[in-house]
């Protein structure tokens, strides 16, 4: 929803937020040839955005684009705080920085420059929300992820999440597995995946063609932190949603959502539930 005298910030101009700022040679709008991140942010702070923005970085040397001179991880932190500011959104927000390589050339580029938008949206919940109705998942089986060096971008072609997101729909699910070419569980839709067995906690790996989530790698840190072993590095069979104790999926905006069923299969939620309380304490540590 488009938020009445809000604005996003463009090359370093503020503009309204239904502004027609993108024509319709934008390679973004053409070939999906950009990339972006989601950052919560609380007050005017963005939160680990030393994470996102390394995975961005990444992402950039990836395809090719050269990164802006406005987009320095310093810079990057000052153009948000201005624009949550002027928004006036001082709440939890979902902010997403969008990098697009400039316009010119069909498929090949004529350039590698580009360009930067960053937009801000008003959450409903406060801090990492940690959902009270356990999430109904489906699996995912009609288009695997391939498993390569763009497995890792967070790229905005995004037609397998499309695709995936109509199959949630139409089925009245809450989420979806992913599957990445071999079969095995890659990520959901919008999250990463986490399963816990015996007291161990277990995510697949890079190598596995999920996207190197930044709250994925939070929680790891987290759950370490207070003592779980967790395993990061895992190939993980569908078969272990059969035997898994719980289920949960992180994301940079919501942190922890705990499943509670997938198929005939049902979970606990109590090492999730903890997850989330020492997320939000060790995040928001001064405001808790």
């Amino acid at each position: 929803m488009v938020m009445q005298n809000s604005y996003i910030w463009f090359n370093g101009e503020y503009h309204r937020t239904d502004s027609p700022v993108l024509n319709t040679g934008n390679r973004a709008f053409r070939f999906g040839d950009a990339l972006f991140e989601t950052i919560h942010c609380y007050g005017t702070e963005p939160y680990y955005l030393d994470l996102h923005y390394k995975r961005l970085t990444k992402g950039l040397q990836i395809l090719e684009i050269d990164k802006p001179y406005s987009l320095s991880q310093v810079k990057l932190s000052e153009v948000i705080t201005r624009l949550l500011n002027k928004n006036r959104y001082f709440g939890s927000t979902r902010v997403r920085v969008s990098v697009f390589r400039n316009d010119g050339g069909l498929y090949t580029p004529e350039s590698n420059s580009s360009s930067v938008i960053v937009e801000c949206h008003p959450l409903d919940f406060k801090f990492y929300h940690y959902n009270q109705q356990g999430l109904m998942l489906g699996i995912y089986n009609d288009i695997a992820k391939p498993v390569n060096i763009l497995s890792s971008v967070k790229s905005c072609n995004a037609l397998l999440y499309v695709k995936a997101g109509l199959y949630r729909k139409r089925n009245a699910l809450d989420e979806c597995i992913i599957l990445n070419e071999y079969g095995r569980v890659a990520e959901s839709i919008s999250s990463n995946v986490f399963v816990v067995k015996k007291g161990e906690i277990f995510t697949p790996g890079i190598s596995e063609g999920c996207i190197p989530g930044v709250m994925r790698q939070v929680v790891i840190n987290v759950a370490r932190s207070i003592g779980y072993n967790v395993f990061d590095d895992v190939a993980l069979n569908t078969k272990i949603f059969g035997t898994c104790d719980e289920l949960f999926l992180t994301n940079a905006i919501s942190g922890i959502r705990w499943v509670l069923g997938l198929g005939g299969n049902r979970y606990f939620n109590t090492i999730s539930k903890q997850l989330s309380a020492e997320l939000n304490r060790v995040t928001f540590k001064e405001l808790i």
